[in-house]
């Protein structure tokens, strides 16, 4: 039985990507904390380095493990430290002053001093981890915890082992952290044991680095995460199958059963189509995802369509899976397509002209749609003619707009353009995307289509599940019951999401549904 979990903090907890603590790990946290286990972080930074770890995570955390096992805090109270014996001490200190070798050392009160060319320093990551917390001064006497040279010359790197053969450094390239005999990421597992009156069997350790090893191996159950080196995966009984951005720490936990996933009792499901259920690097929708969305019908799910193609743009979507589907809620909710006939909103006739001219005066390329579900390009472009037909496998008929009721624009401009293009239409619903944007009319969206469609069959919010992975998703997904994102899904849409699905390509889609139990295995 799991009692404690022990986790390294860079790129284990905390992301160095996001500059944050991803969602679902405070979650992991919480869920954990729920079940009376003790959670504990073991790493080689400092006291003085946590200055940046956020508070949502610190005040998760029932004890601190720092200095690579050197110093155990509790309750913000300092349980134990282990020194660098003085004579040691001394002599490392000498060695990297005469050599001209940086280095930094903290004290048995937390306190951080650095020796060296702090130019050279700063270029990388190190004292920035202490931000304004570090005092300039060489090596006089102090009792310490932990010693680290920076960019030692190679040929250096020897002689600084010989000073002490017995001490334990942990090494980054040329860098180093020096601690006393013993002491190193497992003496901090032990540690934290001895706290809480735990065994090992009882810990489960999560890292990503060489430093480690000894402890996932010591552990009761070790995980690496899906970044960390070979050596580390090899002496991990779990590697994450995600990144910890996109869940993977969570995910590991709920496998091997140390937390328990939500349970969802769902009515309806929500796809946007392109990048979710299309894998446009097969050119197709994949049997194992046709296969998983017959499962949910089978099991009596409402299942809609959500996406911002016109209904001529599903040409390439296979009839099978258009049937499967109850409704079809086309270009951002503006056309809600199902077997008694189509509900239809319109941009504001003024605006369109206004947006219209705007395009022409800049020459931007646009699709607009009209309620046949036919959408037209404004102009000949080679470039946007090759691109709807290699997505759609069709290429809109070329018209120059003369009037018409718009459903909706999708246009094609970047940098101050594609911002400016939605200055025309500022009361209708704009989406940004990285290649130009789309503007629909005001109140829709995928999301406020999704409700309507909802409405209409008395299915509450909590009830429906949405899947997306791009900008134009990310209301779907917030204001669904449960908002999974696809791995390969934009970073802003995975930020809005309950939960991230691996890729499509890795049949993601298949997997979520699995790993929620919507669906059974099939084989």
């Amino acid at each position: 039985m799991i009692k404690g979990a022990l986790f390294d903090i860079d790129d284990t907890l905390y992301s160095h990507e996001l500059h944050a603590v991803p969602k679902a790990t405070l979650k992991a946290l919480d869920k954990l904390r729920a079940k009376g286990i003790k959670i504990g972080i073991c790493t080689s930074r400092v006291a003085a380095e946590m200055m940046e770890i956020p508070e949502e995570l610190l005040n998760r955390i029932d004890c601190k493990i720092v200095g690579t096992g050197a110093t155990t805090v509790v309750d913000n109270e300092y349980f134990k430290s282990y020194t660098i014996p003085l004579e040691d001490a001394r002599r490392y200190a000498a060695f990297f002053e005469e050599n001209h070798i940086s280095y930094d050392y903290s004290d048995i009160n937390g306190d951080l001093y650095f020796w060296g060319d702090v130019d050279k320093v700063n270029k990388g990551k190190y004292l920035r981890l202490a931000g304004g917390n570090v005092k300039f001064k060489e090596y006089e006497d102090e009792q310490i915890t932990n010693l680290f040279y920076f960019e030692a010359p190679e040929d250096k790197i020897s002689e600084i082992d010989a000073i002490n053969p017995g001490a334990l450094i942990s090494k980054w390239g040329n860098s180093g952290n020096i601690c006393a005999s013993l002491v190193d990421k497992s003496f901090g597992l032990l540690k934290f044991c001895q706290v809480y009156s735990f065994t090992t069997d009882e810990i489960v350790a999560a890292g990503d680095g060489i430093n480690d090893d000894v402890m996932l191996e010591m552990a009761g159950i070790g995980i690496a995460t899906d970044d960390a080196k070979e050596n580390t995966k090899a002496k991990a009984d779990y590697v994450c199958r995600k990144s910890i951005e996109d869940g993977g720490l969570y995910d590991a936990l709920a496998d091997l059963k140390i937390i328990e996933e939500d349970v969802y009792d769902m009515k309806m499901f929500s796809f946007d189509l392109d990048s979710t259920l299309f894998d446009h690097k097969l050119g197709r929708i994949s049997e194992m995802t046709v296969r998983s969305l017959k499962a949910l019908k089978d099991k009596g799910m409402i299942l809609c369509l959500n996406t911002s193609r016109s209904y001529d743009e599903l040409y390439n979507v296979p009839k099978e899976v258009l049937d499967l589907m109850d409704e079809h809620c086309l270009l951002d909710g503006a056309y809600i397509r199902n077997r008694e006939g189509c509900e239809v909103f319109y941009l504001k006739q003024e605006n369109i002209g206004k947006i219209v001219s705007f395009f022409d005066e800049h020459g931007i390329t646009y699709r607009y749609c009209t309620d046949d579900g036919s959408g037209y390009l404004n102009q000949h472009d080679e470039n946007k003619e090759s691109l709807f037909y290699r997505l759609y496998r069709m290429i809109p008929e070329i018209k120059k707009y003369s009037g018409e009721k718009v459903v909706q624009f999708l246009y094609y401009a970047t940098g101050a353009l594609r911002e400016a293009a939605i200055d025309n239409a500022k009361d209708e619903s704009c989406f940004l995307l990285p290649f130009g944007g789309e503007i629909a009319p005001a109140g829709t969206s995928k999301g406020m289509g999704m409700l309507k469609i909802a409405k209409k069959y008395g299915i509450p919010e909590e009830k429906i599940c949405a899947f997306g992975d791009s900008y134009n998703d990310i209301d779907m997904l917030q204001k669904a019951g449960l908002g999974i994102a696809m791995g390969n899904g934009q970073r802003e849409c995975k930020d809005a999401a309950d939960y991230i699905a691996e890729d499509i390509s890795d049949e993601g889609f298949y997997k979520a549904l699995l790993h929620f139990g919507f669906i059974e295995e099939l084989e």
